[in-house]
């Protein structure tokens, strides 16, 4: 068939125009018949560094920052400290750093740590499009565990980043928007953390076009998935799919390399991705929508708050309006927070206190801020305080916010007791380069000394022309 009429809008970064764009980016799906997965494959081998859009290469540094101040914060909590002992217990050739420790291990084993910590909690960046999904954690971890194996430039690894970005974004997105939430649980996060790290890691190999094809192919047999962690009282469902489906890119992407092989069209027709997922054959099609002029990056959402993507919206409002107007927890009679129904679903009473919509809204109120050190600490318990505001808040679960968009939408009402009502109707705004800095900050020094925080973030900011990953990956290290 035909994919010139590929279904599905994009959201375009107003930065990326076509005056900025190198045109022998764009695919050109209008001349021929073509599979979904042989044009993607061949696109993605066909892109160089320097024909990227300014922005887009911009927002590559911010996303590999971001994820890094989120992997040095994770790299200690529970979960992602079992998947460390275990790569330690199993023993490899030292070639690549496990963050936050002193060990180093295969690129195999370097990206399944690393990718357990780039989504050990909710504090990693998602996808806007979306208003969910966890799509930096599949590229970055990869691009860093097999930049430092091979000794890549920065330049080649933010090259990686922003092709295994494109591949999981537009997954997302379709993700996001086809299944049914309630009835056909999947998590997509790691279904597409599979594929964009065997991306990542088959443009950091240098794959051609049909060794991409195989891994990614041999990366969909790896996909998991099910999503049952509304019941997971702690991160461990997400932690590990994360942590595995880097382990499986970077797997797939080597076993291309030696010039295994598999079927080619992965991402076409019955019995591929598409069709087990979401049970439409055809689906993949939206994946060359646009290729080479939109660039999925450029549609990361960055989190400004340590907590799951659901609350981010509403927690906006809710520190706007106590900023405008400062009343105390024991001055507030009810806060009504209106969000999308699906949104209300997603962080219930059973889950982490990083993602339980009840327990971070209250701890927001009375503590009048949300630290992820504080979410985490293992001797941090809900104050009778918190515990009272629980009780004077409540979720409206908003059934006409249909749209994937209202995801950055909420609406905070706050009623004190004297009787006087505040409001605020909130789309999420995207954070600054300025905020960012502020978040990489508070994340790493914590973890690494206020020194080392900014040795990294000078190192950061000069990646872009870095003729090696090693020194980065160094100072990484515990």
């Amino acid at each position: 068939m035909s994919y010139v009429h590929a279904v599905g809008e994009v959201e375009r970064n107003p930065d990326v125009t076509p005056s900025s764009l190198n045109h022998k980016n764009i695919i050109d799906m209008t001349q021929r018949e073509a599979t979904v997965t042989a044009d993607l494959a061949t696109w993605l081998c066909d892109q160089k560094y320097a024909d990227l859009p300014g922005p887009v290469r911009d927002k590559a540094l911010d996303v590999v920052s971001d994820a890094i101040g989120c992997m040095a914060a994770c790299s200690t909590l529970p979960e992602v400290q079992a998947v460390v002992e275990l790569v330690t217990q199993e023993g490899a050739r030292e070639h690549c750093t496990v963050i936050g420790h002193r060990l180093k291990t295969s690129p195999v084993n370097a990206a399944m740590a690393n990718g357990g910590m780039a989504h050990g909690d909710e504090v990693d960046p998602v996808h806007m499009t979306s208003v969910g999904g966890h799509v930096a954690a599949g590229p970055v971890p990869t691009a860093l565990a097999v930049g430092e194996w091979l000794d890549a430039s920065g330049e080649d690894v933010l090259r990686a980043v922003v092709l295994g970005y494109e591949v999981g974004g537009r997954l997302m997105t379709i993700f996001y928007r086809e299944r049914d939430y309630i009835q056909r649980r999947f998590y997509h996060t790691a279904i597409a953390a599979n594929l964009s790290s065997a991306v990542t890691a088959g443009a950091l190999m240098g794959l051609q076009p049909e060794a991409m094809q195989v891994a990614m192919c041999l990366a969909t047999y790896q996909a998991a998935g099910p999503d049952n962690m509304t019941k997971d009282p702690a991160h461990m469902g997400k932690t590990f799919q994360v942590a595995a489906a880097n382990r499986n890119g970077v797997t797939a992407a080597l076993l291309a390399r030696q010039g295994c092989h598999a079927t080619l069209d992965i991402l076409d027709g019955s019995h591929g991705l598409f069709d087990a997922y979401l049970g439409k054959p055809d689906g993949g099609a939206e994946l060359l929508h646009e290729l080479g002029r939109y660039y999925a990056i450029t549609d990361v959402m960055h989190k400004r708050y340590p907590v799951g993507s659901p609350n981010q919206a509403y927690l906006q409002g809710l520190f706007g309006l106590l900023q405008k107007h400062p009343v105390s927890a024991d001055e507030i009679s009810m806060i009504e927070i209106q969000m999308p129904k699906r949104g209300v679903h997603r962080v219930p009473k059973t889950r982490h206190a990083s993602i339980a919509a009840n327990v971070v809204s209250a701890a927001a109120v009375v503590d009048g801020k949300l630290d992820f050190y504080r979410l985490h600490d293992p001797a941090w318990k809900i104050t009778p305080a918190v515990a009272r505001m629980q009780d004077k808040i409540k979720f409206i679960a908003r059934e006409d916010w249909t749209g994937m968009e209202h995801g950055r939408h909420a609406i905070v009402t706050i009623t004190t007791i004297s009787g006087q009502k505040l409001e605020e109707e909130v789309w999420y705004r995207p954070m600054s380069r300025a905020e960012l800095e502020l978040k990489f900050e508070g994340l790493v020094a914590p973890r690494f000394g206020p020194e080392r925080a900014r040795d990294l973030r000078a190192l950061m900011q000069t990646l872009d022309s870095a003729p090696s990953i090693r020194p980065l990956m160094e100072k990484l290290r515990a």
